[in-house]
């Protein structure tokens, strides 16, 4: 049955699709935008960033495939403009120098110039799933990161961990001190980024998943995934700072900025993949379990 389906719509997708039709237009539009943001996310951030970016894009190609039959392509001249001068303002950023900032917010105001070109004003209803999950790939990152500071909060986090663990540690404002060495807790390793990418991952799971939960049900998941980002981050800063006290320097510079900051990402992410499990089953207990197949 659900071959037949994905069958059916296929064929009416390719219905709908002509050189001519604007489902075609947008179609280009949009890979187009999707290739340009890519690129640079290629070019400028880290492993972690470019695998978030194209987890992202491809949900929210899965989205829209999932209702394309639904869609209506009508919108006015005003919304038209509008989108097409926020695409350009875009495209234009782009040929410069992209700060990393400005990478994490381009998918959402990409996914609005999209909606109005594409349906109106009345596409950023029709497409609020898509642009919800584009404003959590990057745009919480930006806010908070505007907003507060948690790194002395990491700080003395990271430093009870350690004192819990049985080290010699103090803490002075940001530093954490050992017999050997000291590390600072600037803001790049205050965990703003593991954060809010586990609460867009969150997110991602939310709009994905056809979870039949209250609303305050729900919140629970990206509640958890901000701390669950908190928490990782701090085992990560301990984990540098006994690094630097024993003067391993190479190993810190490998979970520092190499490859060792991306497995504490997919640490991450397992827990809440796992957290997401234990919630489904409390929440909804009476769910049939598949009979097995002899």
């Amino acid at each position: 049955m659900t071959q037949l389906l994905e069958s059916m719509k296929q064929q009416a997708f390719f219905k709908r699709i002509s050189l001519s039709s604007p489902a075609f237009l947008l179609l280009v539009l949009g890979v187009a935008i999707v290739a340009v943001h890519l690129t640079l996310t290629f070019k400028v951030s880290g492993s972690d960033r470019q695998i978030t970016s194209v987890l992202f894009w491809l949900t929210a190609a899965y989205l829209l495939w999932e209702r394309q039959d639904k869609l209506e392509f009508q919108t006015g001249p005003v919304a038209s403009l509008v989108g097409a001068l926020l695409l350009a303002v875009l495209l234009i950023k782009s040929t410069g120098y992209c700060e990393e900032s400005f990478l994490v917010a381009y998918p959402f105001f990409a996914g609005i110039a999209l909606a109005l070109v594409a349906a109106g004003f009345r596409g950023l209803r029709e497409y609020w799933r898509e642009l919800v999950l584009l404003f959590f790939l990057g745009i919480p990152e930006v806010l908070l990161a505007k907003l507060t500071d948690p790194s002395p909060l990491t700080a003395q986090f990271a430093s009870s961990l350690l004192w819990y663990s049985g080290f010699n540690v103090s803490l002075k404002g940001i530093y954490i001190h050992l017999p050997g060495g000291s590390v600072q807790v600037y803001s790049g390793c205050s965990g703003v980024v593991a954060m809010t990418q586990l609460l867009g991952m969150s997110i991602l799971f939310l709009m994905l998943l056809p979870l039949p939960w209250k609303w305050f049900q729900k919140l629970v998941l990206p509640v958890a995934a901000i701390a669950i980002g908190f928490i990782v981050n701090a085992l990560r800063v301990a984990l540098m700072a006994i690094l630097v006290a024993q003067k391993q320097m190479a190993a810190f510079d490998y979970w520092h900025a190499g490859s060792g900051s991306l497995v504490f990402s997919v640490i991450g992410t397992f827990l809440l993949v796992i957290l997401l499990k234990i919630l489904i089953e409390v929440f909804m207990p009476g769910l049939p379990q598949p009979e097995e197949v002899e």
